[in-house]
């Protein structure tokens, strides 16, 4: 006996089957290890800042945690970040100052920041993070995009504290199916000239996922090549590079060996939660941990810093009753003993 299905029955058959297969690809759990240099030019072409770091990028299904760390010239560490997003909607980064750094006597052990975004976008000029994520971590997110207008996680500018919602139109090639990471991606600006490239160098794999080996990042300017960083590919000397980062993977796992992708502390802490800042409160709510870091709520951000906010407030308002008491009582004092000593004549 033959079974006859309507049209509509195979292609709902077929999209099931095809959403099983989009699922499996963004489930993979892996571990790179590698290292990053990032050398920023000035307008003249000469070089403004160089920055060396050791990385660990962590992943599972979506979630992810990207380590870096910074060394001084005896090879110590001065400089640990832990940047990770475990729900799809807020980043969570932590620096830690290893005991003994002049940076972990100045700001104490921890600085830790929330931030309600979903992409590890840099506020300062020498991050790398959004370029280990871009490579690295976004397979959920190349994924999930329904065009080809998306956010520059490089730029400065399209931060959350600046204009998050600036979008850039970009075009991508991909290692594998749906999931799998950026083989090659390009921002544009004007005119279709390219703003931003990432370029893998080679490709390795952890188990059944496809990494870059390595890769370069350019950010672009307009005018003539920085000295020495001509393109042999370009027939015209039509930009200069203003960034540059390279990147060699120097280990592969095809496991996360991290329970939890949030970043973890101890000692003392303090959180900058930007999920309250806005373009008319630039400030955002902060707390102190005194034992590792809290990731909490908005809510409980506000009664955490509302909280320490009283008790800061009330040692002072002891000190202002206290000094008063003190003036009346010297005054009560030196009346009396005025009285008990008439003047001479």
């Amino acid at each position: 006996m033959c079974a006859f299905f309507s049209k509509k029955e195979v292609l709902n058959v077929v999209f099931c089957i095809l959403l099983s297969f989009g699922r499996a690809a963004l489930s993979a759990e892996y571990e790179v290890d590698g290292e990053i240099t990032q050398t920023i030019f000035k307008f003249d072409g000469s070089v403004q800042w160089v920055s060396k770091s050791d990385f660990t990028v962590f992943v599972r299904d979506c979630a992810w945690l990207i380590r870096t760390a910074n060394y001084d010239s005896s090879g110590k560490p001065v400089l640990v970040l832990e940047t990770g997003c475990t729900n799809g909607a807020e980043v969570y980064e932590l620096s830690s100052q290893p005991p003994g750094s002049r940076g972990h006597a100045a700001l104490g052990p921890n600085m830790a920041k929330i931030i309600p975004s979903a992409l590890p976008i840099g506020q300062t000029d020498d991050y790398v993070v959004c370029h280990l994520w871009l490579m690295y971590a976004s397979g959920c997110y190349f994924g999930g995009l329904a065009t080809n207008w998306v956010t520059p996680v490089y730029d400065l500018n399209a931060s959350v504290v600046v204009h998050p919602e600036l979008k850039r139109e970009a075009k991508w090639d991909l290692c594998g199916g749906v999931g799998s990471l950026p083989l090659n991606i390009t921002y544009f600006r004007q005119a279709g000239l390219p703003h931003a490239t990432y370029t893998a160098s080679g490709m390795t794999n952890a188990g059944e996922v496809l990494i870059p080996s390595g890769f370069v990042f350019e950010q672009r300017v307009g005018g003539n090549f920085a000295p020495g960083m001509g393109n042999t590919a370009e027939t015209k000397a039509s930009y200069r590079i203003r960034k540059l980062a390279i990147v060699h993977v120097t280990a592969v796992r095809p496991v996360c060996s991290r329970s939890d992708l949030a970043p973890e502390a101890t000692d003392r802490t303090m959180v900058m939660d930007q999920r309250q800042a806005s373009m008319t409160n630039k400030y955002p709510t902060q707390y102190d941990v005194q034992n590792g870091v809290e990731w909490v709520s908005v809510e409980k951000a506000k009664q955490l810093s509302a909280q320490q906010h009283a008790v800061s407030k009330a040692p002072h308002k002891a000190t202002a009753v206290f000094y008063a008491l003190l003036l009346s009582v010297s005054a009560v004092f030196l009346f009396f003993l005025s009285r008990l000593n008439p003047k001479r004549v």
